[in-house]
């Protein structure tokens, strides 16, 4: 890896990137909406036929998708693929875009690049606060149990079935999360001193122990005797753990389009803002999985 791309020559005389008109954000918000409304229709079976407010406009744009009564679960179904697709292609012509401005536009100066890292900051801070409410409701029903679960924590059934051993497999979890973590920071390390091959490599073994960790919860999962539907605890532990697997899917993806950018020569050693982004998102994963790990599998039990 060479200390200075081409690119990095080409970097525009303005310290600002003024944004050209682009209709992907639109988009992929209006899809991410569409998306969130259909799901949450079909999980409470909703049937716009039969719904005062806005039934008539809903049935005629939806009406292909399903049936004319009620909702055929296979057909609403696809429908969701077929949002979740238009949000996955969207956002993926934005994040192209995106590299494209930064490797032949020469638009990231040194202030956008800031600019991005205090997004992404804020981004995390999001990220924080929709984790917390959960780790509230399970503080709250672990420090003051209700007498409708027995009085104590975890509820009764619950811990007459058999919860997970801490220091079993979600202990293997966090041992190979961690040391994902640690290949990252190598990683890093690694581009700084411009050293391809040692980017290459460490990427390669965090982005396996990120799979090798998804492969993991999901036998975990298999091994739970109780559900999301046994009370609080089953809620709080498969959304708290379900929540942070998706992130780690979502930081899996990010280090695997920062793999193929060092490929592709994309990054260099002043210059890498979107291998550092998806490295301060996995870090914030593995951050959240030693909270979970610490409160939920061992204190929680």
């Amino acid at each position: 890896m060479t200390n200075k791309l081409y690119f990095t020559n080409k970097v525009n005389a303005h310290p600002y990137h003024v944004l050209t008109d682009s209709k992907l954000p639109i988009f992929v918000a209006t899809f991410a909406g569409l998306l969130a409304t259909t799901f949450v229709t079909k999980l409470h079976n909703i049937s716009f036929s039969a719904s005062n407010d806005f039934s008539w406009a809903a049935y005629n744009i939806l009406s292909p998708f399903f049936s004319t009564s009620l909702y055929d679960i296979v057909s609403f179904d696809k429908l969701v693929l077929f949002f979740l697709s238009l949000v996955v292609i969207t956002m993926g012509s934005w994040s192209y875009n995106l590299i494209k401005e930064s490797t032949t536009g020469g638009h990231h100066t040194q202030r956008v690049q800031k600019a991005l890292m205090y997004g992404m900051l804020l981004f995390l801070i999001s990220e924080a606060m929709l984790f917390f409410p959960f780790f509230w409701a399970f503080f709250h029903g672990a420090l003051s149990p209700a007498i409708s679960i027995g009085g104590v924590w975890p509820p009764v059934g619950i811990k007459d079935i058999e919860v997970l051993d801490a220091f079993m497999l979600p202990l293997v979890n966090t041992i190979v999360l961690l040391s994902s973590g640690v290949a990252l920071v190598s990683a890093h390390r690694g581009i700084v001193s411009g050293h391809k091959a040692v980017v290459l490599n460490m990427l390669y073994l965090a982005i396996s122990l990120g799979i090798f960790f998804s492969w993991l919860q999901f036998i975990e999962y298999g091994l739970t005797k109780f559900s999301i539907s046994d009370g609080l605890y089953g809620s709080v532990f498969f959304m708290l753990t379900g929540l942070h697997g998706f992130h780690v899917i979502v930081g899996t993806t990010l280090l695997l389009i920062s793999y193929w950018r060092v490929i592709a020569n994309t990054f260099s050693t002043n210059h890498h803002i979107g291998f550092e982004t998806a490295a301060w998102y996995w870090h914030f994963v593995d951050i959240v999985w030693l909270f979970v790990f610490a409160f939920v599998y061992v204190w929680g039990v």
